[in-house]
């Protein structure tokens, strides 16, 4: 297997069900009893069935009836398989002959996946969930935290009085000043069960400076402490699925920006594969015209040599008129020829295939249509598993139940329990208080309970009510994505069909065409004179072939889109073309992989 993108594995991105969305952060779309039923009331009335389209129906009468010359009708006919896509496609902007680069099918899907600007953008966005995914679980981290702080206090001091009686010696209310220095470092962590705990441990030093008449001892004297600090709800807040919450959500949402770019790699393919298609028919509805144009050319120039023995100047007249006119015509699909080349290459968005350039594209791929196997219920059932915005409303699902168990548990009271144990010392240094402090002497502890309840709850109850109808309409969209897949699955595989038995009848249509054409040839050349009536029969046999090959061209192309359609309906074009996601670890860039044999 070639690698088209040797920095990136091929990693397929398959999302695993869960039985309840708040089993993990990681936890997939959750297809509960609920969903099933849904899903099988949808298809309960689809019965399965398959047929084959594409496939070579039985010759039909009128193939029977020309096998022997199909040779020789083919090579009459305009722009024939395996054609040389080398048109005339007059000037470019600049006044030069427009020039013209064939470009392969698959090499345009490769530039598209790895350039398009709205894929880009579309890729930036999972990173940008997954940030927020971090940013969410960060809410538990540890947190370290420090501080320091001095503090002079100056304070005055009443005079002691014993027994009534003034001491011999008085303190200077003006005198006394006490000198701290502070420092505090802690850990602290916010729990999943929605309490908190913090651990912190104080030393201060103080040095007391009063009278000549008193001493302090120890003085300066170093205070240790450790503390632990604990608070957690009862009710109100309790439990991992609703701390985690926040977390289990924000994961559900990356999953839906993946879905999402799952979604525009989808748009992407199939958006230039049918540009492609487009720009292929273009060119051959281009070689029809200028195929109509030679012909038309090689009659007149007949008519000319042949004005002064049968045909008058009316027929030579007619003639020219019918060649200018599908010269002037032409101009019209060479446009249309450019404009589809520039919407290719606005889907490429290739520096080797610029915009601004003027080279037209040329696809090299021939349109044919090939056998496919069409299964309606497989296919819906494809659909629904595979689709992206099914995906995406059962996420929606998930996080609305999510939100619910969140609202239900805000009804409750809120009782919170707060407690603390913390231990202390003093020394006349460092090392002497914390050995107190280590002593166990000096323990003091806090127990406590908090109560608060909103008499009615009414905010409560309304957001609570509220969580349930958003789950509600988050079902209903759900029902709505579905309802959509099958429309969306019924549709297309009607117009694979359709379109199959239009190439049949065009190609019919097209042989006999070019037996007439082949007839009426054949008898211009042993027509003793040639009457304006005849003339008009090779002109409009002309026309008609040029008809019965567009409208040929135009099933066949009609064919590949609306088979392109179908896959995209059904969610799997990326499986056709091999192409998974994978996330680069350095940057959290998720980009598209393609893992294909050589085309």
């Amino acid at each position: 297997m070639q690698k088209y993108f040797p920095h990136l594995t091929l990693v397929l991105f398959l999302v695993s069900g869960c039985s309840s969305p708040l089993d993990s952060p990681d936890a997939g779309p959750v297809l509960d009893k609920n969903l099933n039923q849904v899903i099988e009331r949808e298809m309960q009335q689809v019965n399965g069935w398959e047929t084959e389209v594409g496939t070579t129906p039985p010759p039909s009468a009128v193939e029977e009836a020309l096998s022997h010359r199909m040779e020789e009708l083919d090579a009459i006919v305009p722009v024939p398989p395996g054609s040389d896509l080398d048109f005339d496609l007059g000037i470019n902007l600049n006044g030069d002959p427009q020039g013209q680069r064939p470009i392969e099918l698959q090499a345009c899907v490769r530039m598209a996946l790895m350039n398009n600007l709205l894929l880009q953008s579309a890729q930036l966005q999972p990173a940008i969930q997954r940030e927020q995914v971090i940013q969410a679980e960060a809410i538990f981290d540890i947190v370290l935290g420090a501080g320091y702080s001095y503090t002079r206090n100056r304070s005055p001091n009443q005079i002691v009085d014993v027994d009534g009686t003034l001491s011999d010696f008085n303190v200077d209310p003006g005198t006394t000043n006490i000198r701290t220095n502070d420092a505090e470092v802690s850990l602290s962590k916010k729990l999943t069960s929605g309490g908190s705990a913090k651990l912190s441990t104080d030393l201060v030093r103080s040095n007391v400076r009063g009278s000549d008449d008193i001493t302090y001892a120890p003085n300066p004297y170093w205070q240790p402490s450790l503390t632990l600090d604990y608070s957690q709800p009862i009710l109100r807040g309790f439990g991992e699925k609703v701390n985690l919450a926040q977390v289990y959500i924000a994961r559900k949402l990356e999953q839906e920006a993946i879905e999402s770019l799952r979604q525009s790699l989808i748009n992407t393919v199939a958006n230039t594969e049918v540009a492609y298609w487009q720009l292929a028919y273009a060119w051959r509805a281009l070689g029809i015209q200028l195929w109509l144009i030679d012909a038309a050319e090689e009659l007149r120039d007949l008519i000319d040599l042949r004005r002064n023995y049968d045909a008058s100047l009316a027929d030579w007249a007619q003639a020219v008129s019918t060649v200018e006119q599908r010269i002037a015509d032409v101009i019209s699909f060479q446009q249309s020829v450019k404009e589809a080349s520039d919407n290719l290459k606005v889907l490429l968005n290739d520096p080797g295939y610029p915009l601004a350039g003027e080279s037209v594209l040329a696809p090299v791929n021939e349109m044919v249509h090939t056998p496919i196997s069409l299964d309606l219920r497989s296919a819906l059932l494809t659909a629904v598993s595979m689709r992206p915005d099914i995906r995406q409303s059962i996420y929606q699902i998930d996080i609305t139940r999510i939100e619910e168990v969140v609202a239900d548990n805000a009804r409750l009271p809120e009782l919170d329990l707060q407690a603390q144990v913390s231990t202390t010392g003093m020394g006349a240094d460092a090392d002497k208080g914390y050995d107190a402090m280590v002593g166990g002497d000096f323990i003091s502890y806090v127990l406590g309970l908090t109560f608060e309840y909103p008499l009615g709850n009414r905010a409560a109850e309304a957001a609570w009510r509220e969580s349930r109808l958003e789950r509600s309409s988050a079902m209903v969209n759900y029902r709505t994505a579905i309802q959509t897949a099958i429309l969306d699955v019924k549709t297309t595989m009607r117009e694979v069909i359709d379109n199959a038995q239009y190439i049949n009848a065009t190609r019919v249509a097209r042989l006999a065409t070019a037996e007439y054409l082949r007839a009426l040839e054949v008898e211009r050349e042993t027509l003793a004179s040639l009457t304006p009536t005849f003339l008009n029969l090779i002109f409009s046999a002309q026309a008609s072939l040029a008809t019965a090959r567009s409208d040929e061209f135009e099933a066949l192309s009609a064919f590949n889109i609306s088979v392109v359609n179908l896959h995209r309906a059904m969610g799997t074009i990326l499986d056709m073309h091999r192409i998974g996601l994978e996330q680069v670890d350095e940057d959290s860039y998720w980009g598209p992989v393609v893992d294909s044999p050589t085309q």
